[in-house]
């Protein structure tokens, strides 16, 4: 998997603040994608599909706190 970076500037923030920071993509193009991002002030944003269809989903404050932290699954009918 072949990943790529970018910086941003001014998003906001889990925590609320406009803030400069970074953002990871990865995908294997078969289904397995990473979406990783980093602000400044501490807080991130996490969110991995995996090739059967779930999808892990953490949003995590810049003081520790988990806001979310979920595993969605897919079922194909």
């Amino acid at each position: 998997m072949v990943g790529t970076s970018t910086s941003f500037t001014k998003e906001r923030a889990p925590c609320g603040r406009r803030v400069v920071g970074s953002r990871y993509h990865e995908a294997d193009g078969s289904g397995m994608v990473c979406d990783d991002v980093h602000y400044a002030c501490g807080c991130r944003e996490l969110v991995h599909q995996f090739h059967d269809g779930n999808c892990r989903t953490r949003i995590i404050r810049h003081d520790g706190k988990v806001l979310l932290n979920e595993l969605s699954a897919e079922h194909a009918e």
